[in-house]
């Protein structure tokens, strides 16, 4: 919570729900300081190459068209991720 300084009363915040993220440091980001960071639940990943991205997306892809969708649509699922890899690498 905070205090109100010219009422001297403390405001208290509650179901607040706060989400961040941040790039490494440098290019103008500060390191973020402990006191801030032990405030929260720090997740972190390493990035993944392509041929990973590829494997994990497509076995995803495949799982969720498997029953319920053409052998058509089913069979375009690599090239759907292929495309969806490529928009990514746009973007980023």
């Amino acid at each position: 919570g905070w205090y109100d300084r010219k009422i001297r009363e403390f405001f208290e915040i509650q179901d607040v729900t706060l989400i961040g993220a941040m790039g490494p440091p440098g290019g103008g980001r500060n390191p973020v300081t402990n006191r801030l960071l032990r405030h929260f639940n720090f997740i972190a990943y390493p990035t993944i190459d392509h041929e990973n991205m590829n494997r994990i997306f497509t076995s995803i892809l495949n799982a969720f068209l498997k029953n319920d969708f053409a052998s058509e649509v089913q069979e375009m699922s690599t090239l759907m991720v292929q495309s969806a890899i490529e928009t990514y690498d746009i973007i980023m």
